[in-house]
């Protein structure tokens, strides 16, 4: 038993070692991609591929987690969800805020490298709400990108405000965790949605605030290189020194073009422009050599429209019908290309964002068809409480008060029975001439007969209390100031004719307190709506039935059902006419 015990102890011992440093190895790898390092990063994971089989399933979807950090820092284009599904379905529930938000971010980079634009942009969504920005340890450097590729999909699909909306959080994210110049970089974003917008004067006021803010922080070379947007603006309004001011800041200390003049990877669009500049000082020759590159590198739409403009300075009418030909058949195919890729995108965003407004609607209606019928039930079991308790209630009181009546009336029969034998025998007595005995029996007699007198009047008493507790004052009912207040709404004498909720409420309170009887009545047996209550009561109130109508906010014929059939519930006849006859009867009667 006792090396059982030991070999159980060891076992859960080398357990805890084993997830002690599978932990730390992970924790380890991910400072490394956050270092910068992914490729590093991915190796080590690469060595523990075959032991994660035996791992735990927390450490087994946090290896996968960190394992599609790397790949994802690494630009590794993803074709599957298959694992990163696995993954947000565990972290839905388990993990730290700063995981959940991860996984659901990594999900949106897979969907995005699988073309699937509203899936990736609902996975970003999802990031964000899961982000816990009020906590000291929320993890900006993941957030940040989140709002980063937001921004991107915003821009493919043309909605500006919508990237302006997603840069406004990047940036603010990036003032969280980020230098000067990663937030002046930031702020840079925002002249593709404003260069969508047209508005070329708040881009050049980016870019120019850029260009001193990163001079200034001594970033001379990104400084010179965010000016490059701004040259082909002044190009098109004609301010050709200023396009030539900063086309030699850009060519001499960006760092991006060679003593040759041949610029960086990548960046070969810029020819086009150095072109359209040429061509606007007339040197049609170097602005030819320039929109040729621009082909060869395959912007055909740039560089035809550019050849195009030459060959109309040069006169060439032949070339000139080539070039618009090639321009026009360029710019059909991308125009053709983004109306392709904005139809497709579109067409499943409305789809994406329909099925879950759908679902949405659907979760909503049940969880207020769960609510009301949650509400109904409660309500349901309250009232069939308070019921049965006023019930109990009413018969116990009942029951008590018959109970002391009857013993009463007992102790009055006793009385009158033992009466009557006294009586009996003081007769024999007196035909006997027993005079002794006839004193002490007539002093009997007479000790019953206060014993009698007594019984009478308590019994008397006791009877006209509990008949006058419950007895009908209709004048005091008449009187009372909220009875005088509806009839004078109904002859027009009151600033409001018709009748607030809290004044119905305060007259039926006073009627139910001056005529009690008959307002029990209103329910017994088949017990009255709350319309026919109030039309009887303002029948008592000598009010006419058009007037009725007006201060129930009813029309004529509701009234003259309700009056048949409150009279039908109340008398048994089926009329409305004596309804109120039946009434005023009944309370004189009372």
């Amino acid at each position: 038993m006792k090396k059982i015990l030991l070999l159980i102890i060891i076992g859960l011992f080398v357990s805890c070692s084993v997830d002690y440093e599978t932990k730390r190895m992970l924790s380890g790898v991910n400072e490394l991609i956050d270092d910068g390092h992914p490729d590093s990063a991915l190796t080590i994971l690469k060595k523990y591929e075959k032991e994660k089989a035996d791992w735990s399933k927390k450490e087994r979807m946090h290896y996968e987690l960190i394992k599609l950090k790397a790949e994802n820092k690494a630009d590794v284009v993803f074709t599957s969800d298959s694992v990163i599904r696995q993954v947000v379905d565990y972290y839905k529930s388990h993990g730290t805020a700063n995981e959940q938000m991860l996984a659901y971010y990594l999900l949106g980079r897979v969907y995005s490298d699988m073309g699937e634009a509203p899936m990736a942009l609902q996975a970003y969504y999802d990031a964000i709400e899961k982000a816990d920005t009020l906590s000291s340890d929320c993890n900006y450097k993941t957030l940040t990108p989140v709002y980063g590729q937001m921004s991107q999909l915003f821009h493919q699909q043309n909605l500006p405000h919508d990237e302006i909306w997603a840069l406004h959080h990047y940036i603010a994210c990036t003032k969280k965790w980020g230098n000067e110049i990663d937030v002046v970089i930031a702020k840079s974003q925002l002249i593709r949605p404003y260069y969508l917008l047209g508005e070329k004067d708040t881009v050049l006021h980016i870019i120019n605030e850029t260009h001193q803010s990163l001079k200034h922080l001594g970033s001379t070379q990104r400084a010179a290189e965010a000016l490059a947007p701004s040259i082909y603006i002044y190009i098109e309004r004609n301010q050709l020194p200023k396009a030539k001011q900063i086309m030699d800041i850009f060519e001499n200390e960006s760092g991006l073009i060679d003593k040759n003049g041949i610029i960086a990877k990548g960046r070969e669009h810029y020819y086009a422009t150095k072109g359209f500049y040429e061509l606007s000082i007339n040197e049609i020759d170097s602005a030819e050599m320039y929109f040729r590159r621009v082909l060869h590198y395959g912007n055909l739409s740039d560089g035809y429209r550019g050849l195009l403009s030459v060959y109309r300075k040069k006169n060439d009418i032949d070339s000139v019908v080539l070039f618009s030909q090639r321009y026009e058949a360029a710019q059909d195919s991308l125009h053709n290309k983004m109306q392709i890729d904005a139809v497709h995108q579109m067409s499943a965003l409305y789809n994406y964002a329909r099925s879950q407004k759908e679902a949405e609607h659907e979760r909503e209606k049940a969880q207020k068809t769960l609510i009301l019928l949650g509400f109904i039930i409660f309500v349901t079991i309250v009232l069939s409480i308070v019921i049965i308790f006023i019930i109990w209630f009413y018969r116990k009181n009942q029951k008590e008060k018959q109970d002391k009546i009857a013993k009463l009336e007992e102790s009055l029969e006793n009385a009158k029975v033992q009466r009557s034998a006294v009586q009996e025998e003081l007769r024999k007595l007196k035909e006997k001439d027993y005079e002794g005995i006839i004193a002490i029996k007539e002093e009997q007699e007479a000790e019953l007969t206060k014993t009698i007198d007594r019984l009478q009047t308590e019994n008397e008493k006791y009877k006209n209390r509990v008949n006058n507790q419950e007895k009908d004052d209709l004048d005091g009912f008449l009187n009372s100031a909220i009875a005088q207040l509806f009839i004078k709404k109904a002859v027009g004498k009151a600033e409001r004719p018709k009748p607030t909720e809290a004044e119905w409420k305060l007259l039926i309170s006073q009627f139910s307190k001056d005529i009690p009887v008959t307002f029990k009545s209103f329910g017994i047996g088949k017990s009255l709506s709350q319309l026919e209550q109030r039309v009887c009561i303002l029948l008592i109130l000598d009010i006419s039935e058009k007037t009725i109508s007006y201060m129930t906010d009813s029309v004529a014929s509701t009234v003259s059902n309700a009056k048949a059939r409150a009279n039908e519930k109340l008398y048994g006849k089926k009329d409305a006419y004596s309804l109120k006859i039946n009434l005023t009867h009944t309370l004189r009667r009372s």
